[in-house]
């Protein structure tokens, strides 16, 4: 057999292996070694300086231009002044977004002079391209001063109404025109406690009728002031109302926004003839809950939307209970003059019996106090001999007025005389004949 080849140590065989690896890498640094080299021999420190500077400039100017292209987009005041404003407001300005950046102070002093009350400052929020590079969104906010601090309710209360006629049209925001120009588009976007407004007002504010109900509209305070007059005569004809009766309408945004919907409608009837009665009250009031859903108040689907949450107010609600009016009775017809018994008008100057014709005796009546005697009814009317004439009667100072008002009116004593003078003239022509035959037989 032949001889086998002898066996090395394992550790031997690991450094044979690893001498080529070791080779290996040395000759690669020696090899980056001699590029840095030449490197260095062709670039000098000059050279090296130059680049350097070069990256620097080309840095700062690729962040300029960052810089710039979010000058052009837009202004974003810091998110802890935006959460701070309790009110804001937003317009629109006719001006490159990139030339009002640098006017964000002067406008903040401006909308300040117009809107400021004590105790708050205005900060402007946001300026952005509106759609067109010509025209800027425009949001400020109106905070307390210091920040920290609630407004004051009075100062909130002034600020309310100053915003809310810049909403309606009825005062103008000024700026300074030949920087800014006429801000346009007003809207309020958010104010604590609520925003309402009452469109197209005609009487004091203190003349609005009572409340009597109230709904909900998903519409804007915008939209509600766009289309009043279609929601005011859709309102009066869903209702029945009478044609001297108006409703006057109120409308809150619970968020203080003018822009974003929901909007509750409080409404009010007022009569041109007055207040209205408790009937009247009644059946509005049975009308309101009686209208079905579909019917929606009168108000059109397309242009309103659905009515929602329809409430009466307690005032109405009561009306319900009242007792529903019965009637009463005609009054009875007043007697005829014939039905009614004889009536004696009182005069300060009366002259019984001389204005009568002398035909018909004077007859008393028997409520008076007197009693015609019976030679009044029994003896024909004679005409009356040449009597002086009877003196007045007057009732003023005679003592016998009091006896009059107790008793009666009782006859004058010359009241007898025509018929005591007929019943001796009655006599005097029957013995005037007599006397004459025996004074004829006498003489023969």
């Amino acid at each position: 057999m032949g001889k086998s080849e002898p066996q090395l140590p394992l550790n031997h065989r690991r450094h044979h292996q690893q001498q080529p690896q070791n080779r290996h890498q040395s000759s690669f640094f020696v090899q980056c070694s001699t590029g840095f080299s030449r490197i260095a021999r062709l670039f000098s420190f000059k050279c090296v300086f130059v680049l350097l500077l070069s990256v620097a400039v080309s840095l700062s100017a690729i962040f300029s231009l960052l810089h710039l292209h979010h000058g052009r987009s837009g202004f974003d005041a810091k998110d802890s002044v935006k959460h701070g404003a309790t009110v804001q407001a937003y317009f629109r300005l006719e001006k490159p977004v990139s030339f009002l950046i640098p006017q964000i102070t002067r406008l903040e002093y401006d909308i300040n002079d117009e809107i400021g009350v004590p105790g708050t400052q205005v900060a402007v929020l946001s300026m952005h391209e509106s759609g067109s590079s010509n025209w800027t969104d425009v949001v400020f906010g109106v905070l307390s001063k210091p920040m920290n601090s609630p407004i004051n309710s009075v100062s909130l209360s002034v600020l309310r109404s100053s915003l809310v006629e810049l909403f309606t049209q009825s005062s103008n925001l000024t700026l300074t025109k030949s920087i800014f120009g006429t801000p346009s588009s007003f809207e309020i976007l958010k104010f604590l406690g609520g925003i309402t407004i009452i469109p197209k007002l005609s009487i004091p504010v203190w003349m609005l009728p009572q409340v009597l109900f109230n709904f909900t509209l998903y519409n804007s305070l915008r939209e509600i002031e766009e289309n009043f007059l279609e929601l005011e005569e859709q309102l009066k004809s869903g209702l029945h109302l009478m044609p001297y009766e108006s409703v006057f309408v109120q409308v809150t945004n619970k968020g203080g926004s003018t822009k974003h919907p929901p909007v509750t409608v409080q409404a009010s009837v007022m009569s041109a003839l007055g207040g209205l009665d408790p009937q009247r009250l009644k059946e509005l009031a049975q009308e309101i809950r009686g209208s079905p859903p579909a019917k929606n108040l009168g108000l059109d689907h397309a242009v309103f939307g659905k009515v929602k949450e329809i409430s009466l107010s307690s005032y109405l609600y009561h009306s319900l209970d009242a007792p529903t009016p019965i009637l009463s009775p005609a009054p009875a017809p007043a007697p005829s003059p014939d039905q009614m018994g004889p009536t004696i008008s009182p005069s300060p100057d009366v002259r019984p019996y001389r204005s009568l014709p002398p035909s018909s005796p004077p007859a008393m009546d028997p409520s008076c106090g007197g009693s015609p005697g019976p030679s009044h009814h029994a003896l024909p009317p004679l005409a009356p001999p040449n009597l002086p004439p009877l003196p007045a009667v007057s009732y003023g100072s005679s003592p016998h007025q009091k006896k009059g008002l107790q008793k009666g009116l009782a006859p004058s004593p010359h009241s007898v005389l025509p018929s005591s003078s007929s019943e001796h003239g009655d006599l005097w022509r029957i013995l005037c004949p007599v006397l004459f035959i025996l004074i004829t037989l006498h003489i023969l």
